[in-house]
């Protein structure tokens, strides 16, 4: 469903919450964010009712959960407004919360990794250094962190995925003990969501019958009184695992980035699942049981944590000294750049640049980062322009130059694009009959053996001839 679409639906029904910002938010005494919506915790009640009242569940411990940060690691305080969220004050939230008795179960939805990059790396490490200090009981993995790769994972973290079937990455389950309770920490996230090749160190399988069989099984062995599920998914995968009634609780990663209208819930048929803030903007508590979940937002009210002020002081230091190296790879790269990008050659030829446009070829790079394999030479040579030879570096110093372009096949163009009647480009491996033509030659530098064994050059070239 299309996400405007869908946060319409969730408006009329009372789920969607407007921007914290809202001028009725911030008259009086309502300063903060609200709870989640009147219709959600009607629902809860009703619920509750059901099940015998809320009395049966007097005693179950309480749920902590946060996750979906993004790369947010802090409010920028570029406006004076929505400043929510951040590493820092999460730690002392977490540190005052877990004095409590009894001590709460701590969860993390994952995907706090940001987009890959070189700062994004450092932002892994920050994020890292501070869940060591929280710790979580468990957190799941999510797309923004496999992004990277399994081995970007702190293997001291307890990552739980309980339908990895080879188990060499992810816990298969965490159990804990709350408010004298076995609790059996499990979670699920969707194969749909990562890339998964031959050589990944995991298998997500999607959910089965045969699989839930199997986990409540191995969870009655290990004596669990109540099941905590972690999700990230589709509805539909949400739906089968919410009608199994094998776990005591679902909680959702948030499928949204949109934090000035956060979506706190899932409606799945006639059950509704708590899902935590995007960005990082809050913590979800509810009760490992039936209840109304709540979301407590970190504003400003939660000092900076001076465990993680320290560790954003470094990350810091070490972005100065990214920003440095930086600037000085991309003067070299413009004093030695033989490569112009695709964006110099369409003034002259103009509907040869809108064909290349709708080509796989403009989306190489694109496959690249699906696979998370954006960062390896061996396959960048294939999807970018020039690795090595004046042309590529990376996607913050030369992102002009992703994909497969004009110049891969036609050669650099930077001294043709200067003086465009005396100086023709001309490719590394011509065609037989012309040494300006790119011809089968040059495409099979790339599209050769295992790598695209289906390449017929007379099928393929119809489909970009110009």
């Amino acid at each position: 469903m299309p996400l405007q679409k869908h946060k319409r639906r969730l408006r009329r029904n009372g789920l969607l919450h407007p921007p914290a910002w809202a001028p009725w938010r911030h008259t009086g005494a309502a300063r903060r964010r609200p709870r989640l919506s009147i219709a959600c915790a009607a629902l809860w009640a009703a619920v509750a009712a059901c099940a015998g009242g809320a009395a049966a569940w007097a005693d179950v411990p309480t749920v902590l959960a946060t996750g979906d940060l993004r790369g947010e690691i802090k409010p920028c305080g570029c406006s004076p407004e929505g400043q929510f969220g951040g590493l820092p004050r999460l730690l002392t939230f977490v540190q005052q919360t877990r004095g409590a008795s009894p001590q709460p179960v701590l969860v993390n939805l994952g995907n706090n990794f940001p987009a890959p990059s070189d700062q994004g790396r450092l932002k892994v490490e920050l994020t890292q250094t501070v869940l060591r200090a929280l710790p979580p009981d468990a957190i799941l993995p999510g797309p923004n962190e496999l992004a990277l790769g399994a081995e970007a994972l702190d293997a001291a973290l307890p990552y739980v995925a309980s339908n990895d079937r080879v188990g060499r990455v992810f816990r298969p389950r965490v159990q804990v003990r709350r408010a004298g309770r076995t609790i059996g920490i499990y979670g699920y996230l969707s194969p749909s969501l990562v890339y998964q090749g031959s050589q990944t160190r995991f298998a997500l399988e999607p959910v089965t019958p045969a699989w839930l069989q199997r986990l409540r099984a191995e969870s009655d062995a290990a004596g669990d009184e109540l099941r905590l599920l972690l999700f990230r998914g589709n509805d539909e995968e949400l739906a089968i695992l919410a009608d199994a009634q094998v776990f005591t609780r679902i909680v959702g990663g948030n499928p949204f980035d949109d934090e000035l209208h956060q979506v706190l819930t899932r409606q799945v048929g006639a059950q509704t699942v708590a899902q935590v803030p995007t960005k990082g903007q809050g913590v979800l508590r509810m009760p490992l049981g039936v209840g109304p979940a709540q979301v407590e937002w970190l504003g400003e009210r939660y000092a900076d944590h001076p465990r993680a002020v320290a560790a954003m002081s470094v990350y810091d230091e070490q972005v100065k000294q990214l920003f440095f190296r930086q600037m000085e790879q991309l003067q070299r790269a413009q004093s030695a750049a033989v490569f112009a990008g695709v964006a110099t050659c369409e003034p002259c030829h103009k509907p040869i640049v809108q064909l290349w446009s709708a080509s796989g070829h403009a989306r190489a790079h694109a496959v690249l980062v699906g696979a998370g394999k954006q960062f390896d030479p061996e396959c960048l040579a294939c999807h970018v322009v020039g690795l090595g030879s004046g042309g590529y570096i990376n996607q913050t110093v030369t992102p002009q130059l992703a994909n497969v372009q004009c110049e891969n096949c036609h050669g650099p163009g930077i001294a043709h694009n200067g003086n465009p009647a005396a100086v023709k480009p001309r490719p590394a491996v011509p065609a037989a009959q012309n040494p300006l033509r790119p011809g089968e030659a040059t495409c099979r530098t790339c599209h050769r053996g295992s790598h695209s064994p289906k390449f017929d050059f007379p099928t393929y070239w119809a489909k970009i001839k110009h």
